[in-house]
């Protein structure tokens, strides 16, 4: 009866290992939405961060770039621009990402990631909100994309304002 027992038990337990089981991460975050900006409050929006670039001239396939942050209640609102030359026919990002700290003594963490954000043709605009949570520092990190050609494409990263909730 004890052999019976013990073959039963350890057969259960073998069993138990192969059965695929599934885990669910919890999570409280969200995802961002589509916002619709007009044409003055999207360029009020990326004239917030230094760092966008805006040049007359350029020997890349990328003519201008720019991504930025701003508050909005409890949203986190997200401009970006990617403008290429005549030539490109694909344009985008290959990734944003939201970054939070808890304040300047803290390093960035990465909140949530997007990728593969593009359009076919030569002008990309993002225009997006997303909730998140109070006492944070926002803000967005991302890589412009052109292709114009399968041998020839470009990157640039680009880093955003900071925005405190």
């Amino acid at each position: 009866m004890k052999k019976v027992l013990r073959l039963t038990i350890i057969s259960l337990l073998l069993f138990s290992f192969l059965i695929p089981y599934t885990a669910f991460a919890e999570t409280n975050k969200t995802e961002w939405h589509d916002i619709e900006l007009s044409d003055d409050e999207f360029e009020s929006l990326l004239a917030n961060n230094p760092n966008n670039m805006v040049s007359t001239y350029t020997s890349g396939l990328i003519i201008t770039y720019a991504i930025s942050a701003a508050k909005s209640g409890s949203n986190l609102i997200i401009a970006g621009r990617t403008s290429c030359s005549s030539e490109v026919v694909k344009s985008g990002f290959t990734k944003v990402t939201i970054q939070q700290r808890k304040n300047s003594s803290y390093s960035w963490s990465n909140y949530q990631s997007y990728s593969g954000l593009y359009t076919d043709s030569r002008v990309y605009n993002l225009s997006k909100t997303l909730a998140v949570d109070k006492g944070y520092q926002y803000r967005i990190t991302c890589t412009h994309y052109a292709k114009k050609s399968l041998f020839s494409t470009e990157k640039i990263d680009n880093t955003s304002n900071t925005v405190t909730f």
